[in-house]
């Protein structure tokens, strides 16, 4: 009786453990506007949107990037894969009067708030959970991956 008390304990505690590593797993998704056509794009040429450093899209339109806070926890890991710098030092870069100037960054606060904006703006990319995407949305591969494929670069915690 007690051994059968500790088993469906553990398995309780297993589930547990099991439900919140599954919860922390995040599925990032670079997203832009139906319109947009653009299909894919290395991780490196993102982290150059993110700086600055490409400003348009093809065809000339300048790009408008659309995230959460980068000091939020969500952001954290995508911003040091695709800027290859800590969160605090991303958001200053990204808030610097210099760099505002090269493409508008609009910070919002959940990541239904990013989707809608792309949805609404051609020009428009954004970093989302994948959980909270919407068909008015395009999902764009990063280095020919989808977010859900083996080794794609900004599946996090």
């Amino acid at each position: 009786m007690r051994i059968a008390k500790h088993l469906r304990w553990l398995t309780l505690c297993l589930l547990m453990l099991t439900a919140a590593a599954t919860a922390l797993a995040t599925e990032f998704a670079v997203l832009v506007n139906p319109a947009n056509p653009v299909k894919a794009m290395s991780l490196a040429d993102l982290g150059k949107i993110l700086k600055g450093k490409t400003t348009a899209w093809p065809g000339g339109r300048v790009v408008t990037i659309v995230m959460r806070d980068p000091n939020s926890p969500a952001m954290r890991f995508v911003i040091a894969k695709a800027m290859g710098m800590p969160a605090e030092e991303a958001k200053n870069f990204l808030n610097e009067q210099s760099r505002k100037a090269a493409a508008a960054v609009i910070f919002l606060p959940t990541d239904e708030d990013v989707v809608k904006a792309v949805e609404v703006s051609q020009t428009a990319i954004g970093i989302a959970d994948v959980y909270n995407i919407t068909g008015g949305v395009k999902v764009i591969k990063i280095d020919e991956k989808q977010p859900f494929d083996p080794g794609y670069a900004l599946k996090g915690h």
